[in-house]
């Protein structure tokens, strides 16, 4: 507490205003906690924008800094912003990475590991290289991981949906 000039008690005396980064209470100035700022002489401590964090003792809104984003999402100027289909981050990332060819992912994607092949269409099956087309007399569904074969006295040609049956004249 500070006397006032020519004080005659203790009624007289105040608290000096309280300095950036703390604000003033019954007791005295306490510090601003984290995620908060203050100028000199605040009754208070102003809370950072959404996204965005400070050290305790904050001085002002030019100390709050946007918190790295999680996996998933990446830095913009706006703040943390949600990966694009297609495209995976980790943590802290500041841009996106894209799926490899003919590979997708939700949006959102946290890893290289949540990139997938788009399933395969009828007449093809899954490989680790992505669909290949079935071989003569062989037909496949549509997200089929194997070519199933005609059965005996059909045929069918690459890529076929179904089986026919074959008439020699």
């Amino acid at each position: 507490m500070v006397p006032a000039t020519g004080s005659t008690s203790k009624d007289d005396c105040y608290y000096a205003p309280c300095l950036a980064g703390t604000f003033m209470t019954n007791t005295g100035c306490q510090q601003c906690g984290d995620n908060t700022f203050s100028g000199p002489g605040a009754s208070s401590c102003t809370n950072c924008p959404d996204d965005k964090a400070s050290p305790a003792g904050s001085t002002s809104g030019d100390d709050c800094y946007y918190v790295p984003c999680s996996a998933g999402r990446f830095m913009t100027d706006s703040g943390c912003q949600q990966c694009r289909e297609n495209t995976f981050s980790g943590p802290g990332a500041s841009s996106c990475t894209s799926c490899p060819d003919d590979k997708t992912s939700p949006v959102g994607s946290i890893s290289i590991d949540n990139c997938y092949y788009v399933p395969c269409s009828a007449g093809s099956f899954m490989t680790d290289d992505g669909c290949q087309q079935c071989r003569e007399n062989t037909f496949s569904g549509p997200g089929a991981s194997s070519c199933t074969s005609c059965p005996d006295g059909m045929v069918s040609a690459a890529q076929d949906l179904t089986c026919w049956i074959y008439f020699y004249r």
